[in-house]
């Protein structure tokens, strides 16, 4: 309700309120008494349902301004009343109907008094008007935002029209044929009510132009008043002079036209030299733009990683070269095309439209794709997505970095089939000398004396211990390379399954573990980190006599940061640099390579996060992490 406008509220308040007073010092007067006739004759030949209208409208033209909820519910009454008698006076004047209301209406003191004036025709029509304008004051459509601009602008001629009538004495201005006038009080009235409804209520096409702060709308503002005001101020002077005999009627009508022509010509000029001197600090503002576009153009074409520039609906407005270069497609064939049909495949639409989509919502997206280029073949890229927000904070675009990653794809295949065959080879003779070693134990143990049966045992061991070393470390040399594949994970149920495979570790613990939100990441990798947390957290406790493993998070601001807690055997914090480091071990009376806490950091830093922990020596610990 209301309009974002450049026009000041005070000034139409203060219409308002002589819109108001008017009509009410007016229906006041025909009960006071016929000296006010005398003293104002222009208001007392109002109409006295005029003048109610008028008190009716301005309550609720002021109601409208100040935003209130009362407005809604009583324009219904208003613009009911005043259409209602505007549509009987129109019928009594075309002889379909015949009530005279007026009088029926304001009978007794009213009814005797000698001054009474029915309402005039074009009064009629204007009441008309009024209350077409408080009708369609809160629709929304085009069309009724149209039908109340011409309605506004007509009442507004008309009204003005008949002022200029009584100032230049031309009665065919405000009086139709040989019916009642309309009343200078009115005419005046009408007019205050149609230059507020154009400010105040919605705008049409009309007054978004007057209101734009644009140059239009700023010429328009300050011309309007002037166009107005200088015809009748100098016309008015005219007739002055002309009645005082100072000048003959042609010498009066040159000298009326020389004057507005002057005045014209000096509106003209200033609003000129503004205009001037505003092209200048634009075009400055320009070149300024200009050379700035020039230089960033120049950085992004330089850039090694390709850059594209996309709106909402994945139409491409910029690119570098080497984003050109990249997909072997022209600058010029990919501007203006949509990035879905020219790189994605048609199964993946869907899901890339939807990344766009939740990037509204400030989303900044680091992923990996197998895209399409020119010739049909394909290829991978590291993209790495940012929403572009407006003024008002939605979104308008995305910017995107794209990096060719495929050479470096095949050299993961080929370090990941170089792993894997290594880790074969190298774990099948481990674990035949463990099952050799194993089976001479249980075949030959009689035979062989304590010393040796304890040198097999260590044998097994020690083959055991470096194939679970092995494991860890294939895993850990494999997470440099792998790419992290977020999804919505489901935190408390993967904790659920985790607890469930390690509680042997330490069957007498007491596992407290309430709701956890769902998250963001790649669950397997996930996975793992809960994995490796809660075994520490169950094997350190082992040895208290109540064990206890809390595991929960805790909400911050922007983030949420899962917590492990234990109450086993701590560490000192001087040792706490050492804790993520591989092969480091602060306990050596438990079992473990040294590997577990290294992969977990390195995990929670492949998405984003950080790790950290909190303990005192026999104690307890606690692990801390966060993920982005």
């Amino acid at each position: 309700m209301g309009l974002n406008r450049k026009i000041s509220p005070k000034f139409s308040l203060l219409i308002t309120a002589i819109f108001f007073l008017g009509g009410l010092f007016t229906f006041i007067g025909y009960w006071v008494s016929s000296i006010f006739h005398y003293e104002f004759p222009g208001l007392a030949d109002m109409n006295p349902v005029t003048a109610l209208c008028f008190i009716l409208a301005g309550i609720w033209l002021f109601l409208y301004q100040k935003q209130s909820k009362l407005a809604r519910t009583f324009h219904v009454y208003v613009f009911s009343l005043i259409l209602l008698c505007g549509i009987c006076k129109i019928l009594e004047y075309t002889g379909l109907f015949h009530v005279d209301y007026d009088r029926f209406l304001f009978f007794g003191i009213l009814n005797s008094n000698q001054y009474f004036r029915p309402l005039a025709p074009n009064s009629t029509f204007l009441l008309l008007l009024c209350g077409v304008v408080i009708l369609t004051s809160y629709c929304d459509s085009k069309k009724s935002k149209l039908v109340n601009d011409i309605v506004r602008v007509m009442g507004f001629l008309i009204s003005y029209l008949a002022i200029i009538g009584y100032i230049f004495n031309l009665e065919i201005a405000y009086k139709i044929g040989d019916f009642i006038p309309l009343a200078v009080g009115s005419a005046i009235g009408y007019m205050a009510f149609f230059t507020v409804s154009l400010i105040e209520l919605p705008p049409g096409g009309l007054m978004n132009v007057i209101n734009s702060d644009r140059i239009g709308g700023r010429l328009a503002r300050r011309a309007i008043p002037l166009i107005l005001l200088i015809p009748l101020i100098f016309g008015y002077l005219r007739l002055i002079g002309e009645k005082d005999a100072l000048y003959d009627p042609i010498y009066g009508t040159a000298l009326e036209t020389a004057f507005m022509v002057f005045l014209v010509l000096v509106f003209v000029f200033i609003y000129a030299r503004r205009l001037n001197q505003q092209d200048n600090i634009r075009s400055e503002a320009e070149l300024l733009t200009r050379e700035s576009e020039e230089k960033y153009r120049t950085l992004v074409n330089a850039l090694r990683e390709g850059v594209v520039y996309y709106d909402v609906n994945g139409i491409v407005s910029f690119c570098n070269k080497s984003f050109s270069t990249l997909t072997g497609y022209l600058e010029d064939e990919i501007k203006g095309k949509s990035i879905f049909e020219l790189f994605i495949d048609d199964d993946l639409k869907e899901k890339y439209k939807k990344r766009l989509v939740e990037r509204g919502v400030g989303v900044f997206d680091l992923f990996e794709e197998n895209i399409k280029t020119s010739d049909g073949s394909k290829i991978w890229v590291s993209i790495s997505a940012s929403p572009v927000f407006n003024d008002e904070g939605e979104i308008i675009a995305a910017l995107s970095t794209v990096v060719d990653i495929t050479e470096r794809k095949k050299q993961i295949e080929d370090i990941e089939a170089f792993s894997a065959s290594a880790a074969h080879d190298l774990n099948a003779p481990l674990a035949r000398i463990e099952m050799i070693a194993l089976l001479l134990i249980d075949s030959a143990e009689d035979q062989l004396d304590p010393e040796n049966v304890e040198w097999l045992e260590a044998i097994a061991g020690i083959t055991s211990n470096m194939r679970a070393l092995l494991k860890d470390l294939l895993q850990f040399s494999k997470l440099g390379i792998t790419g992290v594949i977020k999804n919505t994970v489901n935190t408390k149920e993967i904790v659920s399954d985790v607890l469930a495979v390690n509680r042997s570790i330490n069957p007498k613990a007491i596992v407290k573990c309430g709701y956890l939100p769902d998250v963001k990441a790649d669950k397997a990798m996930l996975k793992q980190v809960f994995t490796n947390l809660i075994s520490n957290a169950l094997k350190y406790s082992s040895q208290v006599e109540q064990p206890r493993v809390e595991i929960g998070y805790i909400e911050e601001p922007g983030k949420l940061i899962f917590y492990i807690k234990d109450n086993g055997a701590g560490f000192d914090m001087a040792d706490a640099p050492k804790l993520f480091a591989a092969f480091q071990r602060l306990h050596i009376e438990f079992e473990g390579n040294g590997m577990g806490l290294p992969i977990v950091k390195r995990i929670i830093e492949k998405h984003g996060g950080k790790i950290w922990a909190n303990s005192k020596p026999r104690e307890g610990a606690t692990f801390y992490f966060t993920l982005n």
